[in-house]
């Protein structure tokens, strides 16, 4: 089953059908992207609805799932999209950026009440994992390091500058007559074209074949253009991103 991105004009109906539809049915969890649905096109949602529906799937007792694989370590302007959010989840998954994308590496925590769910001297209630390259050394050094950058200050300030440099970029392109919508989120930024299309069709194709003509490596989704640069990219190529895309907007 799925549901509305919640909204400020959605949020009491899609309260109302998140709560019969829980109570109809045998609900083990919920999944969900917080504040940033990737790929769906970079939906954006505020932490206040999301926070709401969290709250009311918590009270039926149901585990909620953090899907934080693209969000996470910094994407949405704090290390977690959760730490946004007062209702937090019960198991949060990450991957990408754990390492600084440098070795491929997944994690996935939890809270202590589900932890302990599976802490027994009976070994038929243990949870039996493991993967034969599981905490492989050289991916958890990797991790370790990209952790370590993350919390330096010369990147905590890169993320915010980015950040700050596109709600600047927004307010332009969000009066731009061939974009329906901007948004902007941390590191994230999005904006939708008037033209409808397949998220891999070849109008698609041609967004992506006209941005790489000119140097610049984005892959649209459909007719959403978006950006989310490295921490460490610099502010004239972040400004020569900026233009390239106005360019391509203008052209269409």
């Amino acid at each position: 089953k799925r549901i509305p991105v919640p909204t400020t004009e959605n949020r009491n109906l899609l309260l109302d059908g998140l709560e019969k539809l829980l109570n109809e049915n045998a609900v083990a969890a919920f999944i969900y992207e917080p504040l940033v649905q990737g790929a769906a096109a970079m939906k954006m949602h505020e932490p206040e609805g999301l926070r709401d529906v969290l709250q009311l799937i918590k009270d039926h007792g149901i585990l909620t799932i953090a899907d934080e694989v693209m969000t996470g370590f910094g994407k949405t302007g704090t290390t977690f999209a959760s730490d946004q959010l007062a209702v937090k989840p019960d198991l949060i998954c990450l991957s990408k950026a754990l390492t600084a994308g440098m070795l491929p590496m997944g994690l996935t925590s939890c809270t202590s009440d589900v932890f302990e769910s599976f802490l027994s001297e009976d070994i038929g209630k243990g949870f039996f994992h493991g993967h034969t390259y599981t905490a492989n050394p050289l991916a958890c050094t990797a991790a370790l390091a990209g952790l370590e950058l993350l919390n330096s200050e010369s990147i905590r300030d890169n993320i915010l500058k980015i950040s700050e440099m596109h709600a600047e970029f927004h307010r332009h392109m969000s009066q731009h007559p061939k974009v329906v919508s901007s948004r902007h989120k941390g590191v994230i930024y999005a904006l939708d074209l008037q033209t409808p299309t397949d998220r891999y069709g070849s109008y698609r194709d041609q967004l992506y074949n006209m941005f790489m003509d000119k140097g610049v490596f984005l892959r649209p989704l459909g007719n959403t253009i978006y950006i989310m640069p490295p921490y460490i990219i610099e502010e004239d190529k972040l400004k020569e991103i900026y233009t390239t895309i106005e360019h391509v907007v203008d052209s269409l």
